[in-house]
């Protein structure tokens, strides 16, 4: 009997791993100031201004190279100045949920680590993770699972043992590479996309991890 409630009871993951944005704030409007001001100054810019939306989940430096060829050093300062960005409503009380569950969370993500560490202080999320890996940490961003790897060692877990949540295809791809369990976070889609791997509110992070509790009883 004793066996059997502590298996009841056993948690299904040991971590839970993070992108930025798209998943725990809303920072697109930081972005959409900075492609304003890029083509208030310079009109002829707003023909890469379509490619640089389209790009969005890879790394900063990589869209402003594709959008605007041989510009991006120029042109970067407009996109890491200091904005704060929103948390998306249900955040703070999901990471206070996971914490009080002892589940070991990091962030990971393709924006430059100083704005990363930055965003997340001015939102007061910093507290609620043990370790951020930006896109200076690594030398391959997302879809390679590199950042992901890495987070997962500084956190002591087992890829296997971790669930990472994020709202691109690049984030899906980079979390199955390493062999992490990965739900996509469709909060900031209109309407929600709906299956199997897709959360529709961050509640469902917490419904979710209990229902792997339940299912390991």
């Amino acid at each position: 009997m004793k066996n059997r409630s502590r298996t009841r009871t056993a948690p299904a993951f040991d971590a839970v791993i993070w992108d930025y944005d798209g998943t725990l704030v809303d920072s697109r409007g930081a972005d959409e100031a900075a492609v304003a001001e890029l083509l208030a100054h310079d009109p002829g810019a707003a023909a890469g201004a379509e490619i640089f939306w389209a790009a969005e989940g890879r790394p900063i430096i990589e869209r402003l190279e594709l959008a605007w060829p041989g510009r991006a050093d120029e042109v970067l300062h407009l996109f890491d100045r200091r904005i704060s960005p929103i948390t998306f409503r249900g955040i703070p009380r999901v990471l206070t949920g996971l914490g009080r569950r002892r589940l070991r969370l990091a962030v990971v993500s393709s924006r430059r680590l100083e704005p990363l560490e930055w965003g997340l202080s001015a939102c007061g999320l910093r507290p609620h993770f043990e370790t951020v890996v930006g896109l200076d940490c690594v030398r391959r961003p997302k879809p390679d699972p590199e950042g992901l790897l890495l987070a997962a060692s500084r956190l002591g877990v087992l890829p296997s043992r971790a669930v990472y949540i994020g709202d691109r295809d690049v984030d899906v791809a980079a979390g199955r590479h390493c062999g992490m369990t990965v739900w996509r976070a469709s909060w900031a889609m209109a309407p929600p996309a709906a299956g199997p791997q897709e959360l529709a509110s961050p509640a469902e992070v917490l419904a979710r991890l209990d229902g792997h509790i339940a299912e390991a009883g």
